[in-house]
């Protein structure tokens, strides 16, 4: 199948004309990636869009640590990697090949041309957008409650066995965050007088 007919699959593509299909078609590059790949590391920087042919892939945030979490399964025929070329901020996830894995992939594609020229490139990517957070709303609903009482002065919750427990340790209890501690510029001021004046 040639490389345009193959983009036309895809829904962020599925509207565009037989001309546009097949200029952003020369732009592209097949990948080819075995089980356990990574194809996208989270923390990197680059601009490619990825068309998955066939295969499958996972996503999944904190790849290698303790509390590692796949987020999605992804299965032909999809993209993945628009985030970075949205935001143009680092990868938020990683993701990994979890069978051998076919892609088209679109090296430094300028997303914001293509949506100046066609707007319902934005309507889909906003459809995605908001699917993602609705399953991250539903995922912190089902993880933490929908109705959390707190204390309005000194932010204790009032957990499930009637008792008070201090905000991070109801989240850490309740889901798979950890708490790293610090203390903010104004609460060293108030603590910390002293050491404050030493800083100016």
């Amino acid at each position: 199948m040639k490389t345009a007919d193959l983009l036309a699959k895809v829904s962020i593509f599925s509207h565009l004309n037989k001309e546009d299909l097949q200029r952003i078609a020369k732009k592209s590059r097949y990948c080819q990636f075995n089980i356990g790949d990574l194809i996208i590391k989270e923390g990197e920087r680059d601009g490619r869009l990825y068309i998955l042919i066939s295969g499958k892939v996972d996503v999944i945030k904190g790849f290698g640590l303790r509390k590692e979490k796949r987020l999605r399964s992804l299965a032909a025929p999809c993209y993945f990697g628009e985030m970075a070329l949205i935001n143009n901020l680092v990868r938020s996830a990683t993701v990994v090949a979890r069978a051998n894995t076919k892609t088209l992939c679109l090296d430094q594609w300028n997303l914001h041309q293509e949506i100046e020229k066609y707007p319902k490139l934005a309507i889909e990517l906003l459809q995605v957008m908001n699917r993602r957070f609705l399953t991250l709303e539903i995922a912190l609903v089902n993880a933490i409650g929908g109705f959390i009482p707190i204390c309005s002065n000194c932010k204790m919750i009032h957990a499930e066995n009637g008792s008070w427990m201090p905000i991070e340790k109801y989240i850490m209890e309740h889901t798979d965050h950890e708490f790293s501690h610090g203390i903010c510029p104004q609460c060293r001021k108030k603590l910390y007088p002293e050491s404050t004046r030493h800083l100016i």
